[in-house]
């Protein structure tokens, strides 16, 4: 990472003909979304603070199943209750638009596929299905939750004839690394592009956090967009201190307006 003199960036006021114009000069362009795009992470039901991170830990799936699909369960049916939002939804557009080349994203709600962007990158995986570890079957939500009923010790177990292996999620758990795949493809789209922009995350967990060195170190700028403080505040190009989605919408509505 590129080291610079003084105090850590000050917070900047939003520009978005700034930031349009950052975006349309880019050749590949990449955006990061943090666990719950429009807010700080730390609010978020999946966010390493507070009772996610003891009831739905690798720990917990392993010790007591039982006591972790009470609580994984109801947990991820309010996660898949979600709407996708404005902000989603302008990240699309941008997509769509070509001017957003790559998506990374650390939510678990698939929220930004159902907005209508292209392939997102979710390191964390997915709450909303689960599969076998043994055959390979995987199940949505509705499925799991008949599954939990019909189970004497309420864990879900595959329907596969022969097999009855218990289930899992297909979401990465607390204490357990995260998909290899996606992660080795998060490194290659970030050692590709040549803007990068971090919304409403707060960087703080490995191995995510070290994501934007990775630009950074090719002298690539950073954007910061979110109400949490970062590690890089003092190296990135800009920094605004305000929840992602005013800011991403005004850029998306400069760029490409949505349809009437």
């Amino acid at each position: 990472m590129p080291s610079r003199l003084g105090d850590a960036m000050a917070p900047q006021a939003s520009d978005p003909e700034a930031l349009a114009a950052m975006f349309l000069e880019a050749e590949r362009a990449v955006v990061l979304t943090g666990l719950r795009l429009g807010g700080p992470e730390s609010r978020d039901l999946t966010h390493a603070n507070g009772e996610w991170a003891e009831r739905a830990s690798l720990e917990a799936f392993l010790t007591d199943p039982g006591r972790f699909w009470e609580y994984f369960y109801p947990t991820a049916v309010r996660i898949a209750a979600r709407e996708p939002g404005a902000g989603h939804e302008a990240i699309a557009r941008l997509q769509q638009a070509g001017v957003v080349a790559d998506l990374i994203t650390q939510a678990v709600d698939r929220l930004h596929s159902r907005a209508g962007s292209p392939d997102p990158v979710e390191v964390y995986g997915t709450v909303l299905i689960s599969r076998c570890e043994r055959c390979g079957e995987r199940y949505v939500l509705p499925e799991v939750g008949e599954l939990i009923a019909g189970s004497p010790d309420g864990v879900p177990r595959c329907t596969t004839p022969g097999c009855g292996y218990p289930l899992r999620p297909e979401g990465t758990l607390w204490g357990e690394s995260l998909p290899r795949k996606a992660i080795e493809r998060a490194w290659e789209i970030a050692a590709e592009a040549d803007a990068f922009f971090v919304l409403d995350s707060d960087l703080r967990t490995a191995p995510i956090s070290l994501l934007p060195s990775v630009p950074l170190t090719r002298g690539a700028p950073l954007v910061l967009v979110g109400e949490e403080a970062t590690q890089y505040d003092r190296y990135a190009q800009t920094v605004i201190r305000t929840p992602s989605t005013q800011v991403i919408v005004a850029v998306a509505d400069l760029i490409a307006p949505a349809s009437a």
